[in-house]
């Protein structure tokens, strides 16, 4: 009996989970696959594992056609083979000539003398497990079908004329690979007519937006971009755009200064000369001058404070030093430009205010991985069932867990993990040490195991900090693994990092997203970064990692059932490409436990959260994050965790104990009225109230004076004026305040903001919630396939909120139809209304009224 199965990257299995469940109960395979890429191979690559674990024998035949096949494959069919005698590889390396070698075919035996064979167009490549359009058709047959027994016959035969996979016939295959490589081309494209660099796509949306700022007689904004994602050339791009004749770039580091002046000489060629202004070089008479603030500060008197019509401060969020003040409070260019990875500034204070509250472009980590700007990242979440974290916390439990940490035994377990994932060329490796001497043990015990290491501590100075990045670097120098404590987050990119280990519980997932961050930049022939990530007993870490790789997602997720279901999923709902997430089996139950025994709103778990937070932003006894600090994504905490519990983030901050400003009861009550509205589903309530701090108008007067704002439509504003006013019924919390009044024809604020505090207070609140919704809400796409409560989804479409209450199956509003549906039912439930409503698939619903 023969069954055939028609398989695609859009059927129901698809081709990647079918072979994942023939892995899965098989006793033999055979793959004759022409192309196998790491990035595609690890989607298997655990459940080829799984298979040879139970004794499952494993054959597979791949080839060098076209110098397609990569070496970090080959590397880790290298190590399948040390590991299980069962197991062998063999690599066709013009074998048949001239004859190109181009198969694709997938066979597996099963225990009941059942045979399957897959054949079709799928290599092994993350893009033809996941994305492209393959064909490929299964037959399940018995041993007697000749059908199966020409095509084992075949597999034989290309088998015994090929040789096995060896060390040899790899470092052969590397060599014919160093030729043939096409050297990576920076992802901006080179016009060769007119001789200049041109925008990405992503940067050209930049340019657009700062034009248009500027063609609204701005003359200042901040640009915030991921760390790697092409600031100074962005810069550089819009200066010349600008028409730039005489240029500042302003750095807080010597060691950007050289850099930077590269990019500009890159972009505008021999049509302007460069110079550098620091402790070494005083070249005042170029036309672009690239300048340390510490320099330059001391030195203002010798430029006229309108020298320059084009003013760049790059790293802005260390604009709290005095001297980019006095710089900034100086000079008075035609444009000032803000360049920052991380706009929360160290002191708490607010930056978006120094550039005008002027953001008109917000590139972040997952927008940077989405447009290619950075390389991804391959994730690996590991058990590690040799650590325990239970006596953490006194000094003999610390020494005896960096004991643990760094003995013999874990770094024979960590050497094999990185065996494992190693990437393609030499290994350039990070791993973040929980301490000096973990660092230190950590280097001594892998030179044992046969790897060339250093450390770097906080101590360690820049010069040997280079030092040891450029032989990290360096192609020929045999240093592979560096370990390092508190220095990644100091400004340092090493673009080479190909992996990173993560060797310490960091119990705070803004910490572990700014060290990932630091290993994204591109780099020749790196297509992604491996993450190995240990994951022991600590509770508190465990779920740290999923609100970390949470916060990737389009609107963060800070939800237990939501973190779960992504954790079991293995972040796949991220959608993000090139990603890959993995969990371990026991490593995902560690995590799952951990998940469910947290109780996410507890104040313990907010406290711990908060104070995380404030540690990694070295925030001082008496300081307290501000608003802004919270439009960073990428520290992976939302204000809105916060507010679950308590009434508004000023209560949250009463409530820690933090010097926040005093407020009256009625104070406080506007400001948890004001935080009702966040996340903002369209901005009108909150520029309405912006503008009535101003004072009272009428609403033509209010029309005018907010008509160009961004995003701003005139029949949400008359929709939002009536919410202001509380004109629609719908359930209010007790603290509840009515924000507008309206007094004949005039509109003005409900409450007393004459105390200054309270003032500055409401203002930063409302530029806040303007900021994330430029974020979010940018366009009408990105407000769908999201959820909202009741309020903020009557505020979304602008409907008359009492019809929410209703319990209507199908409300009208315009040409479209709102469906209400509770797809998870109550026990309590009386059985003739548990409709039977569900998804068939993520494009059908079934829906009974």
């Amino acid at each position: 009996m023969l069954e055939a199965s028609f398989y695609t990257n859009q059927s129901e299995p698809n081709f990647l989970n079918r072979i994942i469940s023939s892995l899965d109960r098989c006793v033999s395979f055979s793959w004759s696959v022409s192309f196998i890429k790491k990035a595609g191979l690890i989607l298997l690559l655990p459940h080829i594992e799984k298979a040879l674990s139970r004794g499952a024998r494993g054959r597979i035949l791949t080839s060098t056609y076209q110098n397609f096949t990569d070496i970090a494959s080959l590397e880790t069919f290298l190590e399948l083979q040390r590991r299980y005698p069962h197991f062998e590889c063999r690599l066709e390396d013009h074998s048949f000539e001239d004859d190109g070698f181009h198969t694709k075919g997938y066979l597996f035996e099963y225990g009941d003398s059942s045979f399957e064979s897959i054949v079709g167009s799928s290599n092994i490549t993350r893009f033809a497990l996941l994305k492209n359009k393959e064909w490929d058709i299964g037959v399940v047959s018995s041993k007697e079908y000749s059908f199966f027994r020409e095509i084992l016959e075949e597999f034989n035969f290309l088998w015994n004329k090929v040789e096995p996979l060896a060390r040899e016939n790899v470092k052969t295959y590397e060599i014919a690979l160093s030729y043939a490589i096409v050297s990576w081309d920076m992802d901006y494209s080179y016009d060769k007519e007119t001789e200049t660099l041109n925008p990405n796509f992503m940067q050209r949306q930049a340019l657009k937006e700062l034009q248009s700022t500027r063609n609204r007689n701005i003359n200042k904004a901040m640009v915030i971009a991921a760390t790697g994602s092409g600031k100074t050339y962005l810069a550089a791009f819009d200066a010349r755009n600008f028409g730039a004749r005489r240029l500042l770039f302003i750095v807080h580091k010597d060691t950007i200064l050289t850099q930077a002046l590269s990019t500009f000489s890159k972009v505008f060629g021999q049509s302007r000369t460069y110079g550098l202004y620091n402790g070494e070089y005083r070249e005042m008479d170029k036309d672009f001058i690239f300048a340390s603030n510490q320099m330059l500060s001391r030195h203002l008197e010798l430029f006229a404070p309108d020298e320059f019509d084009y003013i760049i401060m790059d790293e802005v969020h260390h604009a709290a030093a005095s001297t980019y003040q006095k710089i900034i409070d100086y000079f008075k260019p035609s444009f000032l430009l803000g360049l920052t990875a991380t706009p929360d500034r160290m002191d708490g204070e607010d930056i978006y205010q120094m550039f005008g509250n002027n953001v008109p472009f917000d590139l972040r980590l997952r927008d940077a991985l989405e447009n290619h700007l950075i390389v991804p990242f391959h994730y690996y979440g590991i058990k590690d069932d040799l650590i325990s974290y239970a006596s953490d916390g006194s000094a003999e439990g610390n020494r005896l867990l960096v004991q643990s940490l760094s003995s013999s035994l874990h770094c024979s377990f960590i050497s094999d993990e990185i065996k494992k994932h190693r990437p393609e060329g030499k290994l350039r490796c990070i791993g973040f040490c929980r301490n000096v001497e973990h660092a230190k043990q950590m280097a001594m015990q892998m030179m044992n195991l046969g790897y060339s290491t250093a450390y770097l501590t906080g101590s360690s100075s820049l010069g040997e900090r280079i030092r040891i990045f450029q032989r990290l670097e360096d192609e020929n120098d045999p240093l592979e693994l560096v370990f390092a404590v508190d220095i990644l987050n100091e400004g340092i990119d090493v673009p080479s990092i190909n992996m990173v280990l993560f060797l310490r519980p960091t119990e705070s997932s803004t910490i572990f997203i700014q060290q990932l961050g630091r290993g994204l930049r591109k780099y020749e022939n790196k297509e992604y970064l491996t993450v190995l990530d240990f994951i022991a007993n600590s509770y508190l870490r465990s779920v740290q990692i999923a609100l970390a790789l949470g916060s990737l997602s389009k609107s963060g997720v800070s939800d237990k059932l939501a973190l779960s279901n992504m954790i079991r999923d293995n972040f796949s709902s991220l959608a993000i490409p090139g990603l890959e997430i993995h969990f371990e089996e026991k490593a995902q139950e560690e995590i799952l436990r951990s998940i469910e025994k947290t109780n996410f709103n507890s104040i313990s778990f907010l406290k711990a959260d908060y104070q995380n937070l404030k540690s990694c932003l070295k925030l001082g006894p008496n300081e307290y994050p501000k608003h802004d600090v919270f439009l960073d994504q990428e520290t992976g905490v939302d204000i809105l965790h916060f507010t679950k519990k308590f009434p508004s983030y000023y209560d949250f901050l009463e409530k820690m104990g933090e010097d926040v400003p005093f407020f009256s009861k009625e104070e406080k009550e506007i400001i948890e009225t004001i935080y009702e509205y966040l996340p903002l589903v369209h901005p009108e309530e909150y520029l309405i109230i912006k503008e009535l701090l101003n004072g009272k108008k009428n609403e033509n007067e209010l029309l005018f004076a907010l008509k160009d704002a961004d995003h701003f439509k005139e029949d949400t504003f008359r929709y939002a004026l009536k919410v202001l006013q509380d004109r629609f019924y719908y359930t209010r919390p007790s603290y509840h305040r009515t924000l507008v009044k309206k007094d004949g024809e005039c509109y003005s604020l409900n409450f007393d903001f004459t105390n200054d505090s309270f003032k500055d207070w409401i203002v930063s609140l409302l530029d806040y919630g303007l900021a994330r919704y430029q974020i979010e809400f940018y366009n009408v796409e990105s407000k769908l396939k999201r959820s909202y409560p009741y309020t903020s989804f009557s505020s979304l479409l602008a409907l008359n909120s009492e019809n929410l209450f209703r319990m209507m199956g199908v409300f009208k509003v315009n040409q479209e139809r709102v469906i209400y549906i509770d797809l998870r039912k109550d026990e309590q439930v009386l059985s003739h209304l548990k409709y039977k409503d569900r998804f068939l698939s993520p494009s059908s619903l079934q829906w009974e009224s």
